[in-house]
């Protein structure tokens, strides 16, 4: 296309463009594929909406062949459009000032506000974990026996782990239990199916249980191992019954001899000693004693206390005199 004069000084550049295209009959969409110019750039300039065209530089370029692909002055048109713009000179272009962000400045007081928040968040989160255990039941693991056995004897070792802080107890007996929830604990048996049950309890009232089926063969015994000397002599020696299942813990001259629970209506080894024997029991009413020592024989105590009492470090010398 020949390129024609300029455009009338008092109209606007693209009232002009667009009176200029319709009267070659081009669509908008034609000048689009045609000039590669946008069609929303296009249609902003024909309605003098010069705030939603680019930067005047650019701008200028596409108007100029946009004027030149209508058949006018390219360099004439842009130069109007430039006049409408502000009266920006050729060649030149506004740089837009961009707002820099604000930097966030740590101060004092919003360190320690966020010191605040951090060791509120830890503390909330440190009570719900601890009250999340309390409300759970107590865990409970039996690590020996692993399962359910048979047994030659009449104890066996009984150890496991439960939740710290938790309560144990074997066959309703106390069981003492290490930082760690960790215990152990030697059981005595009755001849044949023993069921041995743990329970963990917790202090919300929690509780968690295990039971241990031990079939056991007691090997025969003669009665005449387990009992007293039927005379005074230099020492002590101690037969001890239970009528009900309890904990026991037995130390001669000084030393563990039995440490575990005994089975109602069991009596334990003949213990004896050069100096004394300590006997600490979780059921007192239910265990009896019989005792020779340096001054008497065959003494029987049918109770060292009441029932259900724990008795500990009741103790009983060479020469103590039994009424």
């Amino acid at each position: 296309m020949a390129q024609s004069s300029q455009l009338k000084p008092n109209i606007p550049v693209g009232q002009q463009l667009k009176t200029r295209r319709q009267a070659m009959r081009v669509s908008l969409a034609q000048v689009e594929i045609d000039t590669k110019i946008r069609g929303k750039f296009l249609t902003a300039l024909e309605s003098g909406d010069y705030k939603s065209l680019p930067n005047d530089v650019y701008s200028r370029g596409f108007v100029q062949h946009y004027a030149g692909y209508l058949g006018l002055n390219g360099s004439a048109v842009a130069a109007m459009y430039a006049e409408e713009r502000g009266g920006i000179e050729a060649g030149k272009t506004r740089q837009p000032q961009l707002d820099r962000p604000k930097r966030l400045v740590f101060t004092g007081p919003i360190v320690a506000a966020i010191g605040a928040v951090a060791v509120i968040v830890a503390v909330l989160s440190y009570l719900l974990l601890q009250f999340s255990a309390l409300a759970a039941a107590p865990s409970l693991t039996i690590t020996t026996p692993a399962s359910d056995t048979t047994i030659t004897g009449g104890v066996i070792d009984l150890a496991g782990k439960t939740t710290p802080g938790a309560d144990i107890t074997i066959n309703d007996s106390p069981v003492l239990t290490d930082t760690d929830g960790g215990f152990s604990e030697k059981v005595a048996l009755q001849d044949g199916v023993n069921a041995i049950r743990v329970l963990a309890k917790s202090k919300l009232g929690k509780t968690t249980s295990v039971t241990r089926n031990i079939l056991a063969h007691l090997p025969k015994v003669d009665s005449g191992s387990a009992a007293v000397p039927a005379a005074p002599f230099d020492g002590i020696a101690m037969v001890i019954k239970v009528r009900a299942t309890t904990s026991m813990v037995v130390q001669v001259d000084g030393k563990d001899a039995w440490r575990g629970t005994v089975v109602a209506g069991k009596s334990l080894p003949l213990f004896t000693g050069a100096k004394d024997i300590n006997i600490t029991t979780g059921n007192a009413g239910a265990t009896s004693l019989t005792i020779t020592n340096s001054v008497v024989a065959g003494k029987k105590i049918d109770a060292l206390g009441a029932d259900g009492e724990i008795r500990r470090n009741q103790s009983f010398a060479k020469d103590t005199v039994i009424p």
